[in-house]
C-alpha cells in the first residue's frame, strides 16, 4: 500500500512538472509570437517607407534632369546671343562709317539701333536665367542626393532587421573545428623542465635527447 502510494506520488509530481514544462514551453512560444509579429510590422513599415523614399528619389531624379536639360539649352542660347550681338554692332559701325562718308548703302538698309539694344537686353535675361537656372539645379541636385541618403539609411535598417536562419556546418568545418578545438588543448598543456629530457609537457611521453659529446 505505502509503495502504491510513493508511486503515485511520483506520478503526480512528474505529471505536474510535464504540465508546467508545457506551459513554460507554450509562454515562451506566445512570447516569440509576439515578437516575430512586431518584427513583421518594423519590416513592413520600413519597406513602406523605403517605397516611398524611392518615389521621391525618382521625381527628385526627374526634375533634376528636367532642370540641367532646361539649364543646358539657355546656356547654347545664351551663346548664339553673345555670338550674334558682337557681329551686329560691328554691322552697324560699317554702316554708320559708310553713312558718314556718304554711300547710298544705308538708304538700301533698314536698321535701328533699338534693335541691338533690345538683343542686349535679351542677352541680360538669358544671362539673369542661366545664374537662376544654376542655383536651381544646385539646390535640386542636393534634394536628390538627400532622398537618395534616405534611402541608403532605410535599406541599412532593413537589413539590420533581417535576422537569417542558422545555415548547419558541414562535415568539413565539423572536422576542422575538431582539429582547432585539438590543436588548443594541446597548446594549453603546461610544461615543465625535465632534468634529464629538457622541457616537456605533462601527461607525454618524452623521447631521450640525443648524447653529447664534449
Amino acid at each position: 500500500m505505502n509503495v502504491n502510494g510513493v508511486q503515485e506520488s511520483i506520478s503526480k509530481v512528474a505529471y505536474a512538472d510535464a504540465v508546467a514544462q508545457e506551459n513554460l514551453w507554450l509562454g515562451y512560444r506566445q512570447i516569440l509570437r509576439q515578437t516575430n509579429e512586431k518584427l513583421e510590422e518594423s519590416i513592413k513599415t520600413v519597406e513602406d517607407q523605403l517605397d516611398l523614399i524611392q518615389d521621391e528619389g525618382n521625381e527628385w531624379k526627374t526634375r533634376f534632369e528636367l532642370q540641367k536639360e532646361f539649364n543646358e539649352y539657355y546656356k547654347k542660347a545664351f551663346f548664339i546671343c553673345d555670338q550674334h550681338i558682337p557681329k551686329a554692332k560691328m554691322i552697324l559701325r560699317m554702316i554708320n562709317r559708310a553713312a558718314r562718308r556718304g554711300s547710298r548703302v544705308t538708304d538700301q538698309l533698314d536698321l535701328d539701333e533699338d534693335s541691338i539694344d533690345v538683343m542686349d537686353s535679351y542677352a541680360e535675361y538669358v544671362r539673369r536665367l542661366c545664374k537662376e537656372l544654376e542655383n536651381r539645379v544646385d539646390q535640386e541636385g542636393k534634394a536628390y542626393y538627400w532622398a537618395t541618403d534616405l534611402r541608403k539609411r532605410a535599406l541599412i535598417e532593413l537589413n539590420y532587421t533581417y535576422v537569417p536562419a542558422p545555415a548547419t556546418k558541414t562535415s568539413e568545418e565539423k572536422t576542422n573545428k575538431a582539429a582547432e578545438m585539438s590543436l588548443a588543448r594541446r597548446l594549453q598543456r603546461p610544461r615543465r623542465l625535465d632534468p634529464k629530457y629538457g622541457m616537456t609537457k605533462l601527461g607525454v611521453m618524452a623521447r631521450k635527447l640525443p648524447p653529447m659529446h664534449f
